[in-house]
Parts: structure tokens; C-alpha cells; sequence
């Protein structure tokens, strides 16, 4: 497709670079799309500043009755929008449904809030005088959607800003562009006005730049890895606007004596093929007391080692291809280099003999802490498990990373679930489960993982600023 959704229409770009999408399934070329321009985007915020001023005005309440429209027409383009899913990323059937039924859900608990948007009226020390704090739309938002959840994460970010009275522009990523042109389709159908939302396709080094500096841009939004982010951050500090970011994650999962192993090893090998290891909240560093250490590895090796890899399309499968043949091979370097290295290769370990990106799950034990597996994210289906001596050497281990996006505790005793909640430096601990980033819950990194979050009020309100109004009447 070689044209860019503005002002509400799918239009020609003067511009002469496109970019393949290609099928990772396959390895065939599904389409080109063109690459936006300087020209594109400014002709993208003039539209966007101008819905904006006037969507702010509409009261929040018709805003997002008009907005929970989108939450019907994805249930009635369900199984078309799966098919985007398939064929861009190789996602299984099940997976993709999966996340179009969270991407209704999202919309429709967003929408919900329209009437929780509460402001608060404050007690003053001065006499006859009240202090009033209100919320109002940041204005103009731009977003960047990552490859390895293209719709959810969209409407992770278009929701809450249009709810809030915010214009988007969204940059969806090369690699899956043909889920968002689709939402855009879905978009013409509703009375959401023409230039509250604006897409257009490039890469993250030229349109994720332009968006970045562009000083109409209120705020901006990414979800990628640290690197872009901070080029994002970087970018976007010349105009001093606020920037959302959900970057890379190196998650531990700690597995102690007092786990059951079996459930702990099923959740963990659940976690870590979902979306083939591409998620920044899958465990990608295993720890696992000493005392249960080899019944567990045991225990996930006959896990991963009955992982289903087949067609997106048939029910039993359970893991499809990495995103790019880049991807595939950057895994596998990582993975060599840790058996050089001294590690032992319990499972996999190679790039599977067959069309498409397919890497096989993989376990590694015999690590040193230094590994690159151990340090640096993987994004594949690769399981690092190293034991521990004591519980606090775990936490501790746990918790030296420059990533603080997910965590896991594995353990049946209380004390120690306790504990690792209040002692590990993460966004998110999950007990005994695995990911679940809950619509109602708060998804932010620490460190080098993110700034701000998303879902719940909390995310709600990032596409909010704040006015405390004095009013005194004496």
C-alpha cells in the first residue's frame, strides 16, 4: 500500500521510498508501503492541530460514546484483523484472536473512565478561598507501535488520547504496517472527525525522528526498545515535550525451594514462547534454588521440548517465527556465543531447518553471570536457568539489571512472595502466574525500561494535564 492515511483519507505521498513487508511464515513479500516525509507529517499535525482544538471542546462523555464505536467494528472485523496478524507476524490463530479480544476490551474500559475523570477540590489555608485542580487534555500526541503487538499496542495508545481529547499520530512499525491501515478503514466508518488520527508508515530513524522533534507534538509515546526510546527522548527534549516510554525488559523469574515445580515450570515455558519470546515481559533469566534445580530444568525441558511449531492456522500450534531474518540470527549469535562461552545447551540451540524464521526453544544452564544471555534481551525463544545458593542471592541477582520492566517469584510460601514484592525493583511482579499487564492495572518500567505506563487510571490520565485553579471570594 502505497499511500498514507491523513486528515481521514488514504492519500499519495510525494514520496518515492518504500520498504517490503515481508511474511515471516513464508519469506514471500506481501506488499511495499511508502515511507513518510517531512512534507507528510507536517501535513499530518496541521490536520491534527486543528481536529484537536476542536475535539477538546466536545464534552468527555460524547467523546467516548463516539470512540466506543471502534470496540463494535473490531468485533466485526475479527476474523480479517487476524488475518493481518498472520500473515504480517506469523502470530498463531489463537494469539491473534486473543489480542483483538483484548484490543475491544481496552476500548471499552477506556471509555468507561470518560466519567471517572476526576478532579479534586483542595482545602486552602487562606480564608475565603478555594483551590480547585481540574485534568485537560495533553493536545497533540504522537505514538509509536512496536512489530510484536501491532493492534493492542495501537489501541493501547489511540484510545486513552482520543477519550482524553488528544489528537494521534501514529507511526506503526515497517515491519506490520497493514493492521494499522486497517484500524484506519475501521476509523471512516465511525464520527471520529477527519485529523484526530493520523498515520504514517516509515522507519523509526526517519518519521519516529520526525514526530520526535516536531514542536507541535505535545507528547509522544513509544513502545521499542531502550535504544529508541532514548533517541525518542533525546529528540523530543529539544521542545521539552513529555515523552511515554515503554522500552526493552530482561525479566527474572525466581523459582525457589518451596515452588511447585511443575506449575512453576509450566507458566515460565508459557511465558517465554508467548509470541515466540517476543514480548519485553517474558522471563528471559531463570533462577532456581539449588535444592530443585535439576527436576526443574527436567520438568521445562519436556515443556519446550513439546512445543508445537506449525501453521499460524492450525489449532495446535502453539509458537510461530521470529519477526525477520535479522532477528533470527542476532538469537543465534547470542546463543553460540553463550556455549562458547562454557554454557550447556540442555534443548535447541539452532535455527530450525525449514521456510521461514523459526528458531527452536531453546534451554541453556551453566551460565556465568556475565553472559550475554543473562544480560542483554534476548527476544526469542531462548531459556538462560542458572541456580541460586540462597533466596537473598536471588533477589539480589534478581535485581542487577539495567532493566525494571516484569518479574516473577515462583514459591507456595507466603513470606517469601511477600518479600520479593517489596524487594524487587520492577514495574510488575507476578506471583505463581505468568504476564498478565491486566487492562485495569498499570504497565511501567523502571530504570532502563521505561518512563510513565500505561492501562488503568493511571495510563488514562498520562493523556491528561493538571490546572489548580484559586478561587477566592472575599
Amino acid at each position: 500500500m502505497n499511500k498514507l492515511f491523513i486528515n481521514g483519507k488514504f492519500v499519495e505521498s510525494d514520496s518515492t521510498n518504500r520498504l517490503e513487508v515481508i511474511n515471516p511464515v513464508t519469506e514471500e513479500i506481501i506488499d511495499t508501503v511508502t515511507l513518510a516525509n517531512e512534507n507528510d507529517t507536517k501535513k499530518a499535525m496541521k490536520g491534527a492541530k486543528e481536529a484537536q482544538l476542536q475535539w477538546e471542546q466536545v464534552n468527555i462523555v460524547k467523546r467516548a460514546k463516539i470512540v466506543q464505536d471502534l470496540a463494535k467494528l473490531l468485533e466485526n472485523n475479527k476474523n480479517e484483523l487476524a488475518e493481518i496478524y498472520i500473515e504480517e507476524q506469523g502470530k498463531p490463530l489463537y494469539a491473534a484472536l486473543g489480542e483483538i479480544d483484548k484490543s475491544i476490551e481496552y476500548i471499552n474500559y477506556m471509555c468507561s473512565l470518560a466519567r471517572k475523570n476526576n478532579g479534586e477540590v483542595l482545602q486552602s489555608e487562606v480564608e475565603n478561598e478555594t483551590i480547585i485542580l481540574t485534568k485537560k487534555p495533553v493536545g497533540n500526541t504522537a505514538g509509536i507501535i512496536p512489530w510484536n503487538a501491532p493492534i493492542f499496542v495501537l489501541i493501547r495508545k489511540l484510545i486513552p488520547a482520543l477519550v482524553t481529547g488528544c489528537s494521534i499520530v501514529i507511526k506503526p512499525s515497517e515491519e506490520t504496517p497493514f493492521g494499522a491501515f486497517k484500524i484506519a478503514e475501521l476509523i471512516q466508518e465511525t464520527k471520529i472527525p477527519d485529523g484526530l488520527v493520523q498515520i504514517l508508515t516509515g522507519t523509526g530513524a526517519e518519521v519516529g525522528n520526525l514526530l520526535s522533534k516536531n514542536e507541535d507534538i505535545d507528547l509522544i509515546s513509544i513502545t521499542g526498545s531502550t535504544g529508541a526510546g532514548k533517541s525518542v527522548m533525546a529528540s523530543a527534549a529539544n521542545n521539552v515535550k513529555g515523552v511515554n516510554l515503554e522500552l526493552g525488559g530482561k525479566a527474572p523469574a525466581i523459582v525457589t525451594k518451596n515452588a511447585d515445580i511443575e506449575k512453576a515450570a509450566r507458566y515460565i515455558v508459557q511465558a517465554r514462547i508467548n509470541n515466540s519470546g517476543q514480548v519485553c515481559t517474558c522471563p528471559e533469566r531463570i533462577y532456581v534454588a539449588k535444592e530443585i534445580f535439576e527436576e526443574f530444568v527436567q520438568s521445562a525441558k519436556e515443556k519446550m521440548d513439546n512445543i508445537h511449531i506449525g501453521s499460524p492456522h492450525d489449532e495446535a500450534t502453539t509458537m510461530g517465527p521470529i519477526i525477520n531474518h535479522k532477528q533470527l540470527t542476532s538469537i543465534n549469535e547470542k546463543v553460540q556465543n553463550a556455549v562458547k562461552e562454557g554454557a550447556t545447551l540442555e534443548l535447541g540451540g539452532h535455527i530450525m531447518n525449514r521456510t521461514g524464521f523459526f528458531y527452536a526453544p531453546t534451554i541453556l544452564t551453566n551460565l556465568s553471570k556475565d553472559s550475554i544471555v543473562m544480560k542483554e534481551e534476548i527476544f526469542g525463544p531462548v531459556l538462560p536457568i542458572v541456580s541460586f545458593d540462597s533466596f537473598e542471592d536471588a533477589l539480589d541477582e534478581a535485581n542487577n539489571s539495567d532493566y525494571g520492566l516484569a518479574s516473577y517469584i515462583f514459591t507456595e510460601n507466603l513470606k517469601e512472595a511477600m518479600l520479593a514484592s517489596e524487594k524487587l525493583k520492577f514495574g510488575e511482579v507476578y506471583v505463581n502466574c505468568e504476564a498478565e499487564e491486566a487492562i485495569v492495572g498499570y504497565h511501567a518500567g523502571w530504570r532502563q525500561s521505561g518512563l510513565g505506563g500505561a492501562d488503568g487510571v493511571n495510563g488514562f490520565e498520562e493523556y491528561l494535564n493538571t490546572t489548580v485553579t484559586y478561587i477566592r471570594y472575599e
